[in-house]
């Protein structure tokens, strides 16, 4: 059970770095200026972009994947608290 549960802390920690990563990207896109064209990396896809309110879209996608992540990640943290006795 501990195995499981180290485990599920280091999936955790992975999943919440990752949040972290494209909750970052997310925002940096938010609202951005567009001189001519950007280019998007999303879900391993480059996407080219011509407007604000389809870069606004990709930041609300990449903040809500953000958001599933952390709560995942959060789950995962718990599972551990759960599965690993404390020590006194």
């Amino acid at each position: 059970m501990n195995r499981i549960g180290w485990l599920c802390l280091g999936v955790a920690g992975c999943l919440f770095l990752w949040a972290i990563s494209l909750f970052g990207s997310g925002f940096g896109y938010y609202n951005s200026p567009i001189d001519g064209w950007l280019y998007v990396k999303f879900m391993g896809e480059i996407v080219k972009v011509t407007t604000i309110e389809e870069l606004n879209k990709y930041a609300y996608l990449n903040m809500g994947l953000s958001g599933i992540l952390a709560f995942l990640a959060f789950y995962l943290y718990r599972q551990f608290l759960r599965l690993v006795p404390e020590r006194m």
